[in-house]
């Protein structure tokens, strides 16, 4: 069996994967392939990947995995939370908020900290009805809340039939992973120039 964690991003996806790690029999990872082309989506049996990618290959995931083998984890987290982290990572080199207002959304433009925020938004909301139609009609799958994630976590396993230490996995529950970090202000001359003209560096204060 294989299962896959479908989420916007900034849901404790780090945190379910680490958790995974004491489930018996199976591997686990989070963003396993990260880069890749090639086999992008090649998982081997047996194995738990938490990767917010995933849900822009669901088609593909489809064809490749019969549900007769292959187990989904909606996570998901109060969306304003989401797009807010979101905005706080616009910043980072690989932001995939970034990259759909500029190239899905046709923007050439930087945005202001509002307008930022709302196409963080767009992007939580348009990732949540992708994966909710996806998985409509299937039975094979089950919500896991940040908000509950203990709780949810320990469902999950009961209804994919998994087994695990229960009491190192509630450990890798409760420590917090891939905190946002806000990029703190420079005061230099090319940095503020920067800070005007590029995309990447959003005034939020």
């Amino acid at each position: 069996m294989r299962v896959f964690v479908l989420t916007t991003g900034r849901a404790a996806s780090t945190t379910f994967a680490e958790a995974c790690a004491h489930i018996d029999g199976m591997t686990a990872g989070h963003e396993t392939h990260k880069g890749m082309v090639e086999g992008r989506l090649e998982y081997p049996d047996n194995h738990i990947e938490s990767d917010n990618r995933l849900v822009w290959f669901l088609g593909t995931l489809d064809r490749l995995y019969a549900d007769e083998q292959t187990f989904y984890v909606h996570l998901s987290r109060d969306p304003d939370k989401v797009a807010r982290s979101y905005r706080e990572r616009w910043h980072i080199t690989v932001s995939i908020v970034r990259a759909f207002y500029h190239a899905f959304l046709m923007n050439r433009k930087k945005p202001d900290a509002q307008r930022a925020l709302q196409a963080c938004r767009l992007f939580v909301d348009t990732v949540e009805d992708n994966i909710q139609f996806f998985l409509k009609g299937r039975s094979n799958w089950i919500d896991v809340r940040v908000e509950s994630l203990e709780e949810d976590f320990f469902r999950f396993m009961d209804k994919a039939g998994l087994q695990g230490d229960r009491q190192q996995i509630s450990a890798a529950l409760n420590q917090v992973s891939n905190i946002s970090k806000r990029k703190g202000k420079k005061g230099g001359v090319f940095s503020r120039m920067q800070s005007r003209l590029s995309s990447k560096k959003l005034d939020l204060s």
